[in-house]
């Protein structure tokens, strides 16, 4: 049914959808109010504080939703991912609540309606049944209460964006549209030259110590995966048995890998299976198993790999597999990671660190030409060549994107020809030389399509700025860092 939620959701279209989680992602999750704090807060709104039990229940929902590993929660950029939608959560509740909007009964029937699952609770005579409303959504975690106060809250910030919507329609003029659209259709004539890595590899060397204090300042680059040493059975489903027959071998299996948890061994004596062993499985499965193998499917290695079965030293439930087949596992050994010995990973460091000399050198042999050609931009360089010229725009880039992007089109048109020149993360430099400026004749579809674009900047700018002027409504403070 959640993926039903999902989709009806119109909480705050576009930027609001990036900035707010959806309000039941952290349901269940009890925060609380007070002007003091304790030393494991994470954050305060107003009067209100994100403890440090609710910020870490959050971010263990967070990544079981999104179906990341739990190690995920170590990230320092999660963790502030996840605070900033809990702040902007809270401050969109106390912003709905000081605006004092309400639902009412029928509208809010009128937006359940609409949800294919609860339309097919009608009786005879069109009205829901209710107790089988209350089982749908307590198969789904909910409460009848939880879920019309979540519903309540979506429509709610409905409101509330179509009022920003309605505020920032007059900034969006007809003027001020084929303003901006005549700056983004302007094309520019661009010649590229490129100072890579890879040009100056034979030009650089790599000395012994500088692989040894690479590999000293990045020891996490260098450890071996996780991994586990397991046992485990497969009961394979007969297609000479009757349905109810195997269902009764199933729940036996089933049944005796729960109760008997310490051992695969006795479910496997009782049905006649046998017991079989891997080591050094990750939580990515094995390239020497086939691809359809148990232990190279996710749910089985989601089970083997979560903290209940790593730390209880007990089997797996039992895990039906696409085919129908049922497996248990049972983790033998557990195996953490660990830095590889420097002569392992030697060769590794090498190429690492002649790639990173060798862009090094291209940035500063590109850098001092780009100066030289700032100063005159037809100047001919020796050994290179600008690329043929090439018309670009804002609207069509070609693979122009980022500070390249951003360079080319921050010259003075009237200072051409121009030569601006931008790092290629990993690679080198690239100098761009601009020679002139031409306006296409403009399509009439095209330009509908970036009127609306624009229209949906302006929304985006007006949401923004919304919520930046709500953080200093209710000052916000970060209590701890995310580090």
């Amino acid at each position: 049914m959640f993926d039903s939620v999902r989709k009806h959701q119109k909480i705050l279209q576009l930027a609001l959808l990036i900035l707010i989680l959806p309000s039941f992602v952290f349901l269940g999750v009890q925060s609380y109010t007070g002007s003091g704090t304790n030393d494991s807060d994470v954050a305060k709104i107003g009067n209100e504080v994100i403890s440090g039990t609710e910020f870490d229940n959050a971010l263990k929902n967070q990544a079981q939703r999104a179906g990341l590993p739990v190690t995920m929660t170590n990230s320092s950029a999660f963790k502030n991912n996840v605070l900033n939608q809990m702040i902007q959560q809270k401050l969109l509740r106390n912003e709905l609540q000081a605006l004092h909007l309400q639902v009412s009964n029928e509208r809010l029937a009128k937006e359940l309606i609409q949800f294919p699952e609860i339309q097919a609770l009608k009786k005879p005579d069109g009205t829901i049944d209710a107790d089988k409303y209350r089982q749908l959504l307590q198969s789904n975690g909910l409460s009848v209460s939880q879920f019309q106060d979540i519903k309540k809250s979506e429509l709610m910030s409905a409101d509330l964006q179509f009022a920003i919507a309605a505020k920032q329609e007059s900034v969006n003029s007809e003027v001020v549209s084929q303003k901006l659209i005549s700056a983004y259709g302007v094309e520019r004539e661009v010649q590229v030259m490129f100072f890579l890595a890879d040009q100056y590899s034979k030009s650089v060397k790599v000395e012994l110590q500088e692989m040894k204090d690479y590999f000293q300042a990045h020891p996490s680059d260098f450890q071996t995966a996780p991994t586990v040493d397991i046992e485990y059975v497969v009961l394979h489903r007969d297609p000479k048995l009757e349905e109810k027959e195997f269902s009764k071998i199933a729940d036996a299996f089933a049944n005796t890998v729960y109760e008997q948890a310490d051992s695969l061994r006795p479910v496997a004596d009782s049905l006649h299976l046998k017991v079989e062993k891997i080591n050094g499985l990750t939580s990515q499965g094995l390239v020497s198993l086939d691809k359809a193998h148990p232990l190279n499917q996710a749910k089985i290695l989601k089970a083997v790999f979560s903290d209940e079965v790593i730390k209880s030293n007990k089997n797996t439930d039992a895990i039906q597999l696409p085919n129908g087949d049922l497996v248990s596992v049972h983790v033998v050994q557990y195996n953490p990671s660990k830095t590889q010995n420097f002569e392992v990973v030697q060769s590794g460091i090498e190429k690492i660190v002649l790639s990173k000399k060798a862009e090094e050198m291209a940035i500063k042999m590109g850098s001092n030409q780009a100066e030289q050609l700032q100063k005159e931009p037809k100047l001919k360089v020796v050994g290179k060549e600008f690329s043929k010229p090439i018309w670009v725009s804002r609207v069509k880039p070609l693979d122009l994107v980022g500070e390249p992007l951003e360079k080319v089109f921050g010259v003075d048109p009237n200072k051409l020809p121009m030569v601006v020149y931008a790092k290629i993360p990993g690679s080198g430099i690239a100098i761009y030389r601009i020679n002139q400026t031409r306006i296409p004749t403009q399509d009439p579809k095209i330009q509908i399509e970036q009127y609306k674009q624009i229209a949906e900047l302006n929304l985006q700018n007006e949401l923004a700025a919304y919520f930046s002027n709500m953080r200093e409504r209710h000052t916000v403070k970060i209590l701890k860092s995310m580090q």
